[in-house]
């Protein structure tokens, strides 16, 4: 006997539906309110290029699994290329910490004219799920009219305020490891720009 057309159209949606794949959630990387404009500025800074892990460097919420693996989420998703988020929030954290500095991305101005330059290479950026999430940079320093390149290491090690699939938390920590780097370069930075201009 055949069901009627109703139930076998229910049938379906009900296929269609149960087999449809759950919503993605998209998540940004917070950086710093900005400063109140100075003019003109003292000291003009360029950060970039910065360059990420091509093992984070993908639309996925990238998180390590065990000291071998990690876990690409494929509905955990980022808002914007994460080669893009991080020196955006570097550059938001030296600009709110120096506020006497014009700060500019490579990515966004090239060109511009810079007193400072900021190169930064992520060498680990690493979400351990309920646990803590590491960010390991090295980075140089170019001054205007000085050759020396001066370089150096900075490291972030933020405990996650979350459990293992809490990925709201697993971006905070991110965020908040970022801010912490972005400071110390930024305390580099201006002890940089008064040695430089000291005769």
């Amino acid at each position: 006997m055949r069901a009627p057309v109703w139930e076998v159209a229910l049938a379906c949606c009900a296929l269609v539906f149960g087999c449809a794949s759950p919503r993605e959630r998209l998540y940004t990387l917070s950086g710093a309110e900005p400063q109140a404009a100075v003019t003109p500025p003292t000291l003009h800074v360029l950060v970039g290029p910065v360059t990420i892990p091509e093992a984070v460097d993908r639309p996925q919420l990238v998180v390590r699994h065990n000291t071998v693996r990690l876990v690409a989420l494929e509905q955990e998703r980022w808002a914007e290329p994460l080669r893009e988020a991080i020196p955006r929030v570097l550059s938001e954290v030296i600009g709110s910490t120096l506020p006497t500095a014009s700060v500019t991305r490579f990515a966004a101005a090239p060109a511009t004219r810079w007193d400072v330059r900021l190169l930064v290479n992520v060498t680990r950026f690493d979400a351990i799920p309920g646990e803590r999430v590491i960010i390991e940079t090295h980075w140089w320093l170019q001054l205007t009219g000085d050759e020396s390149v001066p370089e150096g290491t900075s490291v972030a090690r933020v405990p996650i305020q979350g459990g293992p699939q809490d990925y709201d938390a697993i971006v905070a920590a991110e965020a908040a490891g970022l801010a912490e780097i972005g400071a110390e370069l930024a305390r580099v930075i201006e002890k940089q720009a008064v040695r430089s201009a000291t005769p």
